[in-house]
């Protein structure tokens, strides 16, 4: 039996909301990009040393991506030299309830936040 592929560009017009956001949302590169824009604005460079592993093509073409998607905008400076800046736009400041949702959820449930976690309910438990 052959394995369907995921097709997430198929997402893009799906009725369901989830699967919009998925298309948008598609790999852990766009979450790590918003995650450092939900700070503050950054340039190619800042998020390049930031997004430990991502390549500059790929960098580029998540950019140009979430550009068209309309999720930042890209800030070109009127000064010498030029400098580019990405800053989330409305949209792109919406999923950063996203983003630090999971940042949330990744305190309390990561490694060291489930074994406190379980700590705590055991002691309760034995009260």
């Amino acid at each position: 039996m052959q394995r369907r592929h995921y097709d997430i560009d198929a997402r893009k017009n799906s009725p369901c909301p989830v699967e919009r956001t998925l298309y948008i949302l598609r790999d852990a590169w766009t979450f790590m990009i918003l995650r450092d824009l939900c700070t503050e604005p950054k340039g190619f460079n800042q998020l390049k040393k930031s997004v430990k592993g991502i390549s500059s093509r790929m960098l580029s073409e998540k950019l140009k991506f979430l550009e068209q998607e309309n999720i930042l905008m890209r800030v070109v400076s009127n000064t010498r030299p030029i400098r580019v800046t990405y800053v989330l736009t409305e949209k792109g400041k919406d999923l950063g309830l996203i983003v630090n949702s999971m940042k949330d959820w990744g305190e309390k449930w990561s490694k060291t936040g489930s074994e406190e976690v379980s700590k705590n309910l055991a002691e309760d438990l034995m009260n």
